[in-house]
């Protein structure tokens, strides 16, 4: 589990360091002072085994790694105008320090070719394709540097080609990471978690918090369709019916749920965590919440625009027995983003006071 985080060069941050982060972390602050951007470089630090993250988080916000000003996007990555190499730094409470550093590669520099044996296998040295590369704007890709102080050591790559990307990830074992969009609801993956909470008997917690959204669910299942399987609920009308149509929120709460719960000992990133929640809920869906990330060992991040989902958090975590939560609002001031951390007892004021900490 992270205590600290530094984000250099990357996005809107030129340096920012958050700290001490906690079991639960929310970060609150206006449009414009990088809530989504400090997930997205928390979402890279913890897989920096996996050259993929950069062009996800760009998909995330609509740019998709592809046509022919893809390359080119890679640049916004990077904290405007300077395209010195961006850093993730941290520090777990085991006083490990991970660092991960991105660069831009330009063309011309080596990239793996396909060995001639035709096993599909690749060459070890590394050398040019003549003629591959991209004409697009923008550099030939992204090359990740990784380094630990417990002796752990990677490089991976992305290289751009006409036809798109070719990555080179790194054979490196770390717990996973998950981001969950404010929108993007993916209904395979929550089968796909869901269908291992039940099978390893935990599938009954999940029930028990969604009837706080709604009351008659029964029972869940997971049932295919045409080829596609999706999560159906039983509300006691004669029939099953899939999640999402019996509410938005049941859909968003479960998503988080499942993650958490598939994610043990690792990171789960929740963009806008309130979309879909009914303000009057929110109070037990952060215990369970709570709840959930002690259970799996998981570290969770989420961001928010909600005063009252900021309430509802400091609420729950001071009626629990561990109040491991903080709340960390961004800010920029000037050309900077600056960040304010609060603990139970500087939350308690400020929210009595009426301060802003949205």
């Amino acid at each position: 589990m992270l205590r600290e985080f530094t984000v250099r060069n990357f996005r809107c941050f030129d340096d920012l360091t958050i700290q001490p982060l906690r079991r639960v972390n929310l970060i609150a602050g206006m449009n414009g002072t990088g809530k989504t951007a400090l997930l997205e470089a928390l979402f890279l630090h913890v897989g920096p085994h996996n050259p993929q993250l950069p062009l996800r988080i760009n998909a995330f916000r609509g740019i998709e790694p592809f046509g022919p000003y893809a390359a080119h996007m890679l640049g916004a990555l990077f904290h405007w105008p300077g395209r010195e190499p961006l850093e993730l730094l941290s520090v777990d409470e085991l006083r490990v320090r991970r660092s991960l550093t991105v660069r831009l590669t330009e063309p011309g520099e080596p990239v793996r070719v396909p060995s001639p044996s035709g096993e599909g296998e690749e060459e070890e040295a590394l050398r040019p394709i003549p003629g591959t590369l991209t004409t697009a704007p923008g550099p030939a890709g992204l090359a990740l540097e990784y380094e630990d102080s417990a002796g752990g050591k990677a490089s991976s790559r992305v290289h751009v080609f006409e036809g798109g990307f070719r990555v080179e990830p790194a054979q490196l074992q770390l717990p996973l990471g998950v981001f969950l969009g404010a929108h993007r609801l993916v209904a395979t993956e929550d089968v796909e978690r869901f269908s291992e909470l039940e099978r390893k008997g935990r599938q009954r917690q999940v029930l028990t918090t969604l009837k706080v959204l709604e009351p008659r669910l029964k029972r869940l299942a997971v049932l295919a369709t045409g080829g596609t399987s999706l999560i159906y609920g039983d509300v006691g009308i004669g029939e099953l019916v899939p999640l999402q149509l019996l509410s938005e929120g049941l859909g968003r709460l479960l998503t988080i749920l499942a993650a958490i719960g598939n994610a043990p000992g690792g990171t789960v990133l929740i963009d806008e965590v309130e979309n879909g929640l009914h303000h009057s809920a929110l109070v037990e869906i952060w215990k369970a919440i709570g709840v959930a990330a002690r259970r799996s060992r998981t570290q969770v991040f989420a961001t928010t625009h909600s005063g009252e989902c900021i309430e509802a958090a400091h609420r729950a975590f001071a009626a629990s027995r561990t109040y491991d939560f903080r709340l960390h609002r961004l800010e920029r001031i000037r050309h900077r983003i600056e960040v304010t951390t609060y603990d139970r007892e500087s939350l308690q004021a400020a929210l009595e006071g009426q301060l802003e900490v949205r």
